[in-house]
């Protein structure tokens, strides 16, 4: 069992708080109503795709083996993805959203993209209220991803998963947040 999942079996995760496992730190974020906003928006566009919400979550323990486990903010996985427990295998996700907690966080900006690419998941977006931006990245590989889109809120976000389904984000509602806010 991994510290992640004890923490959520054990109730020990506090009520609007992420709690995530980076090198052996855990590490609690509060989430921001522009985090909250942002995923909500995109859960409704997912779903108004034609996605089932049984294939659309947030916070839900994804495994990677070998590595840190990880709970993004928003999940899409694969039909027939099988849930083990409390969590999905980072091989049935087909996409993630991040929506940063801080300006040019290294956990979305660096980390995730490495892995996530790494591991094969053929969409990582970065919805980021301090820029303004989305970032589209595909072409998984080894390290990372082969191509780069940036799309600034108000424009639409478009993708297609392996399944063939298309989803498209309207992104003009999406919220900004300045450094300065608490």
């Amino acid at each position: 069992m991994s510290v992640m999942s004890e923490l959520i079996e054990r109730g020990a995760v506090p009520e609007g708080y992420k709690v995530e496992v980076f090198d052996g730190r855990v590490i609690m974020t509060p989430r921001s109503p522009e985090q909250d906003w942002t995923v909500s928006d995109v859960r409704d566009a997912v779903k108004a795709s034609g996605i089932p919400r049984e294939r659309v979550f947030g916070d839900v323990l994804i495994t990677f083996p070998g590595e840190n486990d990880a709970a993004p903010d928003l999940t899409i996985v694969d039909v027939g993805a099988e849930r083990r427990r409390n969590s999905y295998s980072c091989l049935d996700v087909l996409a993630v959203v991040e929506v940063p907690s801080e300006p040019e966080d290294e956990k979305d900006y660096v980390r995730n993209v490495r892995k996530y690419g790494r591991f094969g998941i053929d969409f990582y977006l970065v919805a980021d209220p301090f820029k303004a931006m989305v970032t589209v990245m595909s072409e998984p590989h080894g390290s990372g991803y082969g191509r780069t889109v940036e799309v600034p809120y108000g424009q639409p976000v478009s993708f297609t998963l392996a399944t063939g389904e298309r989803v498209e984000i309207d992104t003009a509602t999406f919220p900004t947040r300045t450094t300065g806010e608490g």
